[in-house]
């Protein structure tokens, strides 16, 4: 699939800095250069892609076109449209952002599909074959960049269930290689981090059940090294680094089990969720610095990187485990949302997912918007 060569620039991999809200990162947009396509504060019409890919975008309510704002893109569910995703994760809701742009994209229906409402990302068993969200997003961030003032250091991606998954699985891992590799995508190169919630992150072509259990040993491929040169005056750990990762995942989750499970119908792999972060974490610690060696920890000492266990106030048995040291603490953080939480974006406001049900101790969105604020591109 190609991706455009405006978003095939390798920009730096992320770095902290103090906060989303924090000065332009880039030069600011001349007065003019690009009027409003569309009004601040409420979502936008739909949108299309040239291929017709339907999107639709939220400005914040103070939007201003002559500075460059954070992007947050957003993936639904399985089965589900933009408009039950704006409803479920909040984020256009004031209180909470007052300065990410968030885009809401639509995922499509199987060829040959009877049931129009049955909508999937392309990180469903199958899916690739005829499905290329990749460069659905793709073509989403050029038109963006297009029309709208938009920092390219500080686009973000989030998503629910198998829109999780595809954030966490697919696009997160769109590492692409070298920068001699002319065939390389490497659209996870554009995004400053990631959070998937209850992310249905599965591994394709596993016909066998023991191509997939334990679930918490198989093998998890991904290309989430972001492998380049260094620009003049950056670090050589930030052009390798890996993307911040931000996952939540309940322990009641009965859809897409928090210990995994291996699906005959389909032959795919779920796999433990807590093990596909560690994968998360090795692939951060073997890269973060290119004077360390594969085991080494963000400070150079040998052994594991460090991880930090949090209890989650109010919660039944809900842990915050984060990874990494110094300045790379908290790169990657796995949110287990406690024992009787299942597919449910988290939150402690009845929602969609929840009615009915017990309620996270937490705002999963709250979460995201305040994580993602500490990561952008190239510091």
């Amino acid at each position: 699939m190609h991706i455009s060569t405006a978003l095939a620039v390798l920009l730096s991999a992320a770095a902290p800095t103090a906060c989303a809200a924090a000065a332009a990162s880039h030069a600011d947009c001349s007065p003019g250069s690009k009027p409003l396509p569309f009004p601040a504060g409420e979502l936008s019409k739909d949108q299309f892609t040239a291929k017709g890919r339907r999107y639709r975008v939220h400005l914040p309510q103070g939007y201003d076109p002559t500075r460059r704002a954070p992007v947050i893109l957003s993936y639904h569910g399985a089965h589900g449209t933009i408009e039950k995703q704006a409803a479920l994760d909040g984020l256009t809701d004031p209180s909470r952002n007052r300065d990410y742009i968030v885009v809401y994209l639509q995922a499509l229906v199987p060829e040959g599909a009877s049931d129009p409402t049955k909508t999937e990302w392309q990180v469903a068993p199958g899916a690739a074959q005829h499905t290329d969200d990749l460069g659905f997003t793709a073509d989403v961030v050029a038109a963006l960049e297009a029309r709208l003032c938009v920092d390219p250091r500080r686009l973000y991606a989030t998503g629910k269930s198998q829109g999780g998954g595809f954030v966490g699985q697919v696009l997160a891992c769109d590492g692409g290689g070298d920068d001699d590799d002319a065939s390389a995508r490497g659209l996870a190169r554009r995004f400053a981090a990631f959070a998937p919630v209850a992310g249905a992150y599965y591994l394709q072509d596993t016909p066998r059940r023991d191509q997939c259990e334990p679930t918490n040993r198989v093998a998890i491929p991904c290309g989430a090294r972001r492998r380049r040169r260094a620009g003049k005056g950056e670090r050589s750990d930030a052009a390798n680094a890996t993307a911040p990762i931000l996952a939540f995942h309940g322990g009641a989750d009965k859809t897409i089990p928090y210990r995994g499970t291996w699906r005959r119908a389909t032959g795919s792999c779920l796999p433990d969720i807590r093990h596909w972060a560690r994968q998360w974490v090795s692939s951060s610690a073997s890269s973060s610095s290119s004077t360390t060696t594969r085991g080494e920890d963000h400070n150079g000492v040998h052994g594991p990187p460090t991880e930090k266990n949090t209890t989650i106030p109010g919660s039944r048995h809900g842990v915050r485990s984060a990874w990494g040291a110094g300045k790379e603490e908290g790169r990657v953080v796995l949110v287990y949302a406690g024992d009787d939480i299942g597919h449910d974006w988290p939150s402690t406001a009845e929602n969609a997912d929840n009615k009915g049900g017990p309620r996270a101790a937490f705002n999963a969105s709250d979460e995201i918007v305040e994580w993602f604020g500490k990561w952008q591109l190239g510091s």
